[in-house]
């Protein structure tokens, strides 16, 4: 099985990268470099055809997290841990005229500096630490390439500092142009060549995942087939359709099977069904038969082990397709994902869980998973945990009434408050404003 790596780096540290590839194993690595790690998002525009994404450290794959979020990509990074600042710190002491006197460090984590230097017995009296921890956890230290550099000139400046180590190919380049003695933080090859295999076993992942059963249904929506005047009329549309899901398929391994007069149902991978959503194929098929046919059209599509889970999961997306009373897809996974409607604002919700919490809010109010983790998602897309009963039956497409329900139930075990209410008109009733107390 050949993994197609693409290697985010340095130009200066793609050399160790190549050179920790074992020759025999099954990569093929495509390098992409930048010389300010801010630009590994926009490179991520330039990569075609990979499995997974290997970054040369975490900046890179921070700056690029966003948009990895967006192609669902698989991609690790070679980590900065307690080893990268034991070997730069021996190194230094070997090397380095005066040692570890008066040195100026950047890192991610500044507790990995503090915990070598307790682990080895030494006194950091004379060096100046900073880190910028946002980088690989949520709400640390905020990173500012400018404001990095300023740190080791102003220490090199006033004489505190003698030497720099960055974890910043970019800050390296500056200050050797500033005439600042410094290094980088020295990677071991084991870091690198761990985050090798790591990269190789979610490549093997991910080909193991497009190679899954998919199944897809496409039918009539049943409003419509009660419309039509002559049988002709629904013959027509179904050719239509099948026109148009032989035109989707072309391109892949899918093959399609007619079930009934309104009823076509589409074998085919993972990977093949996921590239046609990615492309917006899927909703072109269901525009150009609305055009040409004037009909309704619900499409289910599910993943699964076996044929018999991916039908059995397209048919609960078929289930939610219907309930929009339009033009509609949805998908559902094999870990029972629900993805829907399938368009550029897809919604995703879970009909399983293994969120011991998740789990013990919908036990002890009655309610289902699906309900929990669709309230959950629906608070984490929004900018504040605030919203009405209103707010909420619209996302979850159900009545206001059921909407009312759902809370009732859910404040009744205090899983939700009342934090206030609003006036969206001058005359009616005030709305009640809730607040999801989950973190």
């Amino acid at each position: 099985m050949l993994i197609k790596i693409a290697a985010i780096s340095s130009e200066e540290f793609l050399p160790r990268i190549l050179k920790n590839v074992n020759a025999d194993a099954n990569i093929q690595m495509k390098s992409y470099t930048y010389q300010n790690p801010k630009e590994s998002a926009a490179i991520l525009d330039l990569v075609d055809d990979c499995d997974v994404l290997l970054f040369a450290g975490p900046l890179p794959y921070f700056f690029a997290r966003d948009k990895i979020e967006q192609k669902k990509w698989p991609a690790v990074y070679i980590p900065f841990d307690e080893y990268t600042i034991s070997l730069s710190l021996f190194h230094t002491m070997l090397n380095v005229e005066g040692g570890l006197e008066h040195i100026s460090i950047d890192m991610p984590k500044a507790a990995y500096i503090a915990k070598v230097a307790e682990e080895l017995d030494l006194q950091p009296t004379s060096w100046h630490v900073t880190d910028y921890s946002e980088i690989v956890e949520d709400g640390g230290t905020k990173f500012d390439v400018e404001e990095v550099i300023r740190f080791h000139r102003e220490h090199w400046e006033k004489q505190e500092s003698k030497f720099a180590l960055t974890g910043v190919d970019y800050v390296h380049l500056r200050l050797r142009e500033l005439g600042i003695p410094c290094a980088p933080l020295i990677v071991p090859d084991k870091n690198i060549r761990d985050a090798i295999n790591q990269a190789v076993a979610f490549g093997q992942l991910k080909i193991s995942k497009n190679s899954q059963i998919a199944v897809g249904i496409a039918t009539f929506h049943q409003q419509e087939r009660a419309s039509y005047e002559t049988e002709s009329q629904m013959q027509d549309a179904a050719i239509i359709l099948l026109q148009e899901l032989l035109e989707l398929v072309k391109e892949t391994d899918a093959s399609i099977q007619k079930l009934g007069m309104d009823q076509f149902i589409i074998y085919g991978t993972r990977g093949s069904i996921e590239q046609m959503i990615e492309y917006g194929k899927i909703v072109q098929v269901l525009e150009n038969v609305e055009q040409l046919s004037k009909v309704t059209v619900t499409m289910g599509f599910g993943f699964g082990l076996t044929a018999k889970e991916a039908e059995a999961n397209a048919r609960i997306a078929i289930y939610h397709a219907r309930k929009q009373n339009e033009n509609s897809a949805y998908l559902v996974t094999d870990e029972k994902e629900v993805i829907g409607p399938v368009n550029a604002q897809a919604k995703t919700f879970q009909l399983k869980s293994e969120n011991k919490t998740i789990l013990e809010i919908a036990e002890k109010t009655g309610s289902s998973v699906a309900t929990i983790n669709k309230l959950v998602q629906y608070v984490r897309l929004r900018r504040d945990n605030r919203f009405t009963a209103t707010d909420l039956a619209d996302y979850l497409q159900i009545s206001r009434r059921s909407s009312e329900r759902t809370l009732k139930k859910l404040i009744d075990h205090q899983v939700v408050e009342v934090i206030g209410e609003e006036q969206p008109y001058q005359q009616g009733r005030p709305r009640a404003v809730y607040r999801l107390n989950y973190q």
